[in-house]
């Protein structure tokens, strides 16, 4: 069966063994991508293998172990699940911490800027008069 012709001619002919699992891998590519057969997908795997993409992120350890044990104790299906749920909930608290905790902590700061404007203004005031 023909198949139609790329954009540029092809050059090179390309012979490759894939294993059942790899076939079905390049299969299901193609079909995601709407591409008209094997040859197309293969020449788009090799056209995105040459765009420069953002590096990935690397979790610290502790952070991976957290994130499988939330998927152990079944509260995720899977690792990108358990990322999700873990960004979801720390968003959540972030905006609570924001919206309930940063006005107290600041009060608190505030107070603790008087107490000590009032010692300083206290300790000026003993010192000038210890020399009277």
């Amino acid at each position: 069966m023909r198949t139609a012709r790329a954009q540029a001619p092809a050059t090179y002919f390309l012979g490759v063994r894939l294993t059942s699992e790899e076939e079905s891998l390049l299969e299901k590519f193609r079909t995601d991508h709407k591409l008209s057969n094997r040859s197309d997908a293969v020449r788009a795997l090799v056209r995105d293998a040459t765009e420069a993409r953002a590096p990935a992120t690397e979790l610290p350890a502790t952070l991976r172990n957290e994130l499988e044990e939330l998927v152990e104790d079944g509260y995720a299906h899977d690792a990108a699940g358990a990322m999700v749920l873990a960004l979801t909930l720390g968003l959540r608290e972030l905006a609570r911490t924001h919206t309930e905790h940063v006005p107290a902590l600041r009060h608190h700061a505030r107070s603790a800027d008087e107490r000590r404007t009032g010692r300083t203004r206290a300790d000026r005031e003993g010192r000038g008069l210890l020399r009277r």
